[in-house]
């Protein structure tokens, strides 16, 4: 075929794939044109739909930083006080309003947090308005949660109560109230109370509605009552009596939307299933807004359609001419790039890969059948499938040694994890980037598959060629079994978050998603009682006892879900700190909490050992140098100011005057350097002695009160009673009665 026939025919194919494209293009137009609105409706909806899910997950952040908020004031050391001390100092309660204004102002959706003292009766308020400071009961304006504390074990703790009530100025607010108090506890004795403003998370999801729509965007329960504001109808309204509500109720635990009259205007009607606060959101939109912008659209698109149809036509007949003398170009280099892409064939499979597991892209199993079978895999959608995640341990040497040839070695790594599952199963594996290689297991033989002894021989083998020939460990966590591919993708998530609690197992562990994400279901109390006995043992440099206690405490959050674990350590960090400042400041010892950045990226850490490491350091230097502060001369004296004390207990002129007489030495100088080795003012310790012998005496002796006060060196009984119930919260009377009495021989 002569040039000239050539062009001819490319002429001809030219023109004829030009008529072809025209009219595809006209007819697809017509028939979409003829359904547009249908689609434009769904698209509406499933926009709203994800702008409804995206506020109920914003909701839903809100609510763990109100449940931890709520619970770390709880445990709050200052603030402890104003929660378990029947009568605290005004001091104390300074200290503690202070930092209960502090948690408030760090978050502004905060409207207000109570502190409730069931002992005292008394509830300790930090509000952005006149409110601020301690209340009675009976003062309190906010009735409302006086009702909610006296039946509290009706409502679970860490759980929004949406409520309106009226403050002092009669005017109405309307929060999220979440509580933090001990369940154990037979009787409440105390609690917190944190209130989030339902205006700030109303602007958050208000914000969806389409300016100028007349779109309503609101929260509402399970029953149909409102947890948000709607136009003016205020939080707690009942719209259960509404038709398109009942529709939704009725509709059970879906999303969905449907067209239906609302307020007498007909309008698109989308919303949310319940979420794990039974709440729904939803969002009502008028009709006519929605088909006001499809008119436009569908003018805009139709006039669109046909200028790029005849530009096209126009400049198809232009680039014949000129297309012909590139084609042979075009076709070598198609060529080329064919060989490219073979070459490159498995750099795209594994961003493929990658892509799916990570949720980047989705696939119906349709198409994601058909891209496996485009990359030659022998993976099929429809075979039971587990997920298998290996993790490298040690990896920042790993790739300190390894350098730029660390996917290199992820390469090899994968290459042994397929040829020894080959054997028993269909294989990919996926390297999802920094320490984690991924096997995709598939096959036709449920039981096979669902084996776990099998699999874990399997699994050590891997473990044990891995570490021969690359002298590399391995951790893996495995995941159930599902029965397709395309459902076992959604578990890499739960396995990524099993691979965590490596942190407790160590270095070359197995581990079983299913069984770590149980944990789930357990709540955990923070130890506070634990927390207080380090605190001791650091002030008085009891190093191993520290180290005990802490052991303990972390390795007890091994029993539940990360989130504890990173909340512990969190948590332990900043009460090491304080105990360094606070021994710093009174004992002049230089030790520095320097906690390295493994402690701010706990994700990043391998093996509990790493962190502990760091703490049990910080543990020994301080036992050090408290050790070395004190001196034999010093630990003499103060044994003999401690033996004064125990010796002359009883005489009513005992004071820092009379020791200091007896040893011949300054009062000043005793008093603060009794306080820099103890930690405790010497009137302290003579008081708590008294006290000691009181509750001995009260136990074992028939003396009367009057009698006991005389004897350990009170000389009014009235003080006396005054100092025991302040000191131990009750009268000397009714500690009598409480405790059990030990018989005299």
């Amino acid at each position: 075929m002569n040039p000239s026939e050539n062009r001819k025919l490319y002429k001809n194919i030219l023109i004829s794939l030009a008529v072809s494209i025209a009219l595809t293009l006209l007819i697809s137009s017509a028939l979409l044109i003829m359904n547009f609105e249908s689609i434009a409706i769904r698209q509406v909806s499933r926009s709203d739909l994800n702008s409804l899910k995206q506020a109920s997950q914003e909701a839903a952040k809100m609510t763990d930083t109100a449940k931890t908020l709520s619970f770390q004031i709880y445990g709050d050391l200052t603030i402890s006080k104003l929660v378990f001390f029947p009568n605290p100092d005004i001091y104390d309660v300074t200290l503690a309003m202070q930092q209960l204004n502090n948690y408030r102002l760090s978050m502004p959706f905060i409207e207000s947090i109570y502190v409730y003292n069931a002992s005292s009766g008394m509830y300790y308020i930090s509000s952005n308005t006149f409110r601020n400071g301690s209340q009675t009961e009976k003062e309190l304006d906010d009735r409302g949660i006086v009702d909610i504390l006296h039946n509290l074990k009706e409502y679970r703790p860490y759980y929004p109560i949406p409520r309106t009530y009226t403050i002092g100025d009669g005017k109405q607010v309307s929060s999220y109230s979440y509580l933090s108090y001990d369940m154990l506890e037979k009787k409440t004795s105390a609690a917190v109370v944190v209130n989030i403003a339902e205006s700030w998370v109303n602007q958050d999801y208000g914000g969806l509605s389409r300016a100028g729509s007349g779109a309503k965007t609101f929260i509402m329960n399970e029953q149909g009552i409102l947890h948000s504001r709607s136009g003016s109808d205020p939080m707690l309204t009942d719209y259960s009596g509404k038709g398109y509500i009942r529709n939704i109720l009725e509709n059970g635990a879906d999303s969905d939307y449907f067209v239906d009259t609302v307020d007498g205007v007909k309008s698109l009607v989308s919303y949310t299933a319940p979420d794990a606060l039974g709440w729904r959101y939803v969002r009502t939109t008028p009709y006519g807004e929605i088909t006001r912008e499809i008119t436009r659209m569908r003018t805009k698109t139709i006039t669109f359609s046909l200028a790029v149809l005849l530009f096209g036509l126009l400049l198809s007949v232009a680039a014949t001419r000129k297309l012909y003398g590139p084609i042979d170009k075009v076709l070598n280099r198609l060529k080329a790039l064919e060989t490219e892409r073979r070459n490159n064939q498995h750099i795209v499979k594994q961003h493929f890969l990658s892509n799916i597991l990570l949720r980047r892209e989705v696939y119906s199993p349709e198409a994601l059948q058909h891209k496996l079978i485009q990359f030659g895999s022998p993976i099929r959608v429809d075979h039971h499938a587990r997920l298998i995640l290996f993790k490298m341990d040690r990896f920042a040497e790993c790739a300190e040694q390894y350098r730029d040839h660390i996917k290199l070695v992820k390469y090899a790594i994968m290459n042994i994890c397929t040829e020894i599952s080959a054997s028993a199963f269909h294989a990919e594996g996926v390297d999802i980037g920094d320490d984690r290689v991924l096997l995709l297991l598939a096959s036709d033989d449920p039981r096979r598959i669902s084996d776990p002894e099998a699999l874990e021989r399997m699994l050590h083998s891997i473990q044990e060629a891995v570490r021969d020939h690359l002298r590399i460990s391995l951790s893996v966590t495995v995941s159930p079994v599902r029965p397709s591919v395309d459902q076992i993708i959604l578990l890499y998530n739960q396995v990524k978050e099993a691979s965590l609690h490596r942190l407790f197992y160590g270095h070359g562990c197995l581990l079983w998603s299913d069984e770590i994400m149980k944990l789930k279901q357990k709540d955990y109390a923070f130890p506070v009682h634990r927390e207080k006995q380090l605190v001791d043992c650091l002030m008085t440099g009891k190093s191993e006892e520290a180290k005990s206690i802490y052991s303990e405490m972390v390795r007890a959050t091994a029993e539940y879900p990360y989130s504890v674990v990173q909340l512990t350590i969190s948590h332990l960090t900043f009460t090491v700190i304080n105990v360094v400042n606070t021994i710093r400041k009174n004992n002049a010892v230089a030790v520095e909490a320097d906690f390295d950045s493994a402690l701010s990226s706990l994700n990043q850490v391998e093996v509990i050992e790493e962190i502990t490491g760091q703490f049990f350091g910080i543990f020994d230097r301080l036992s050090k140098q408290l050790e070395e502060k004190r001196s034999s001369k010093q630990e003499d004296l103060i044994k003999r100011i401690n033996e004064i004390i125990e010796r002359e207990y009883a005489n009513p002129n005992l004071c820092l005057n009379s020791i200091a007489d007896e040893l011949d030495m300054s009062p000043i100088y005793i008093s603060r350097l009794y306080k820099q080795l103890t930690f405790f003012a010497l009137t302290d310790v003579i008081q708590e002695v008294r006290m000691n012998k009181s509750k001995q005496l009260l136990l074992e002796s028939d003396y009367s009160v009057a009698d006991i006060a005389r004897l350990i060196g009170f000389t009014n009984s009235s003080y006396f009673y005054r100092m025991f119930k302040k000191s131990n919260g009750v009268t000397p009377n009714d500690y009598r009665k409480q405790a059990p009495r030990t018989e005299t021989s």
